[in-house]
């Protein structure tokens, strides 16, 4: 039976996998931080990722998952072999989709680089784009595993891919940069090879010996293509925003990029432990409830996952604007990554900190329309935010000079408007969601985070004076020291104030007897 502690429990598994891809992805980023600073062709070959994975987020990862698993569910319900054939349907007709689309994108890019004379940014978006084809059909193979109760899988697999990515860099970062970047954007579709292996081999022992005639572009198929256009408006609005962000930050500093990158990465490292982890769990209950008519477990279920991601959410905000400085000056300041990097970073983490809570909130909302199939709102929007996004990069980046952190600024802002978006919508559907219960417990939790970050934002100031330590040994005793302290006083205080809602987040045990009885 699914109930909120069920949830956890496939959280948990979600967060372990995810957990190891994010410390294989920020040893990746400290290889690349090392190897290549923030030089402008590094800042080059971040755009072009950026440029060359728009498809990845339009036709897998989120948008993909939200499209099948309702569906999948509804198959699984009448009978395991439709719902195989369902996945076989899709797995095929998409391969062929993606095949077409690299052709097309590949054509693009080549007339763009015959005219444009030479440059940087579409040459290396050339060699990253055949990847598409592994990580689009990787994000399928994640779906499948997800509707199975599998989460551990799909969410370390990207460790593969950063682990490929981690060799490149160490092979070819003797190289002039510009070769380098270059042998670096060939390594991507080996990358992405590597982790739609690592899907494929599990997805394919669930599905068995199962080896019938597979219709392409079938009616099945084609109940997919409706969730599918609508994220893909959606989610392309937002990643060609995204593109706009990194077009934006080069134009407020030649290293702006660079910046942004290494203080999202952080930034999005509680996001997916936590944030994804929760939405990725959340999904197949909600839409089973739907399925079965039980709109009083759905409401339960989207409360309890509210909650939950809000206590762990805000503990991390603070953590940020208290610890982001020794953390950034721990992973990133060494090498070539000056003291003055590290301010910059900091800067942009900080604003990108802002939106932690709403980017969480805008994940579960999202997740509630798609268990019921209710594809519009959330399109629409994520499109209005991104126009508001927009509008403030451009206000922050011309008229008042901030540099880059005005685009993770911007980034916050509009996250907030789109929780208060699809709040509105949601509430007309099934009722009040941020009750005053919930905000009675986001107030106590946050002042639990509150006061221990404060106080260890003091003591680091006075122990730094302002300087970032470039000896290892010294920044390592920082961060645990100052961690600790946050942590300790987090604690102590949520004990203080008996906020149970996140205690229950760490007994395990008592949880799933919990979930026995019920």
């Amino acid at each position: 039976m699914d109930t909120a502690h069920s949830i956890l429990r496939s959280a948990r598994h979600f967060f372990a996998g995810t957990f190891l891809s994010r410390v294989s992805g920020m040893a990746r980023d400290i290889a690349m931080a090392f190897c290549f600073g923030s030089s402008p062709e590094i800042a080059a070959f971040m755009v072009s990722y950026r440029l060359a994975n728009l498809f990845r987020r339009l036709l897998g990862e989120g948008n993909l998952q939200a499209g099948f698993v309702p569906q999948f569910e509804s198959f699984k319900a009448e009978s395991r072999e439709r719902a195989v054939r369902f996945y076989r349907e899709v797995s095929f007709s998409l391969g062929i989709v993606l095949l077409c689309l690299i052709a097309v994108l590949e054509g693009i890019l080549w007339g763009c680089l015959y005219w444009a004379g030479s440059s940087d940014c579409v040459e290396l978006a050339m060699w990253m784009v055949p990847g598409l084809f592994f990580i689009c059909l990787s994000a399928l193979n994640s779906s499948l595993l997800q509707c199975e109760k599998k989460y551990f899988l799909p969410a370390a697999s990207p460790v593969a891919f950063n682990f490929v990515w981690i060799i490149a860099a160490l092979l070819v970062w003797h190289l002039p940069k510009a070769e380098a970047v270059r042998w670096l954007s060939i390594a991507m579709t080996g990358a992405f090879g590597a982790q739609w292996v690592a899907t494929a081999t599990a997805g394919k022992r669930w599905l068995g010996q199962n080896r019938g005639k597979v219709s392409l572009f079938s009616e099945d198929w084609k109940k997919l293509l409706k969730p599918l256009s609508l994220g893909i408006i959606g989610i392309g609005a937002v990643q060609f925003n995204s593109a706009l962000d990194a077009i934006f930050a080069r134009i407020a500093d030649a290293e702006g990029p660079a910046f942004l990158w290494y203080a999202i990465r952080i930034e999005q490292l509680p996001l997916a432990l936590f944030g994804i982890a929760l939405s990725g769990a959340l999904l197949p209950p909600l839409a089973r409830a739907i399925k079965s008519e039980d709109l009083n477990l759905y409401r339960q279920l989207l409360h309890s996952s509210l909650r939950q991601s809000a206590a762990l959410m805000l503990v991390c905000t603070f953590g940020i604007l208290a610890l982001g400085g020794v953390g950034i000056n721990l992973l990133y300041g060494h090498g070539d990554f000056s003291a003055s990097d590290v301010q910059s970073t900091l800067y942009c983490l900080w604003a990108y900190g802002l939106g932690l809570v709403p980017s969480v909130f805008v994940l579960l909302l999202a997740a509630g329309f798609y268990a019921q199939k209710s594809y519009r709102k959330p399109t629409f929007s994520a499109l209005f935010s991104v126009a508001v996004h927009i509008g403030l990069n451009a206000l922050f980046v011309f008229a008042f000079n901030l540099g880059a952190v005005s685009i993770a600024l911007s980034t916050s802002l509009s996250a907030i408007l789109n929780v208060l978006l699809l709040t509105q919508g949601l509430k007309q559907k099934v009722g009040e969601i941020f009750t005053s219960d919930f905000w009675s417990f986001f107030f106590r939790m946050a002042l639990c985070c509150a006061v221990p970050a404060a106080l260890v934002y003091e003591i680091n100031s006075i122990w730094n004076h302002g300087e970032f330590p470039r000896l290892f040994s010294l920044q390592a005793v920082q961060c645990a020291v100052l961690s600790f302290i946050y942590i300790f006083g987090v604690l102590m205080l949520a004990w203080r104030l008996k906020l149970d809602e996140f205690s229950a987040l760490f007994r395990r045990k008592r949880a799933e007897r919990s979930d026995f009885v019920q």
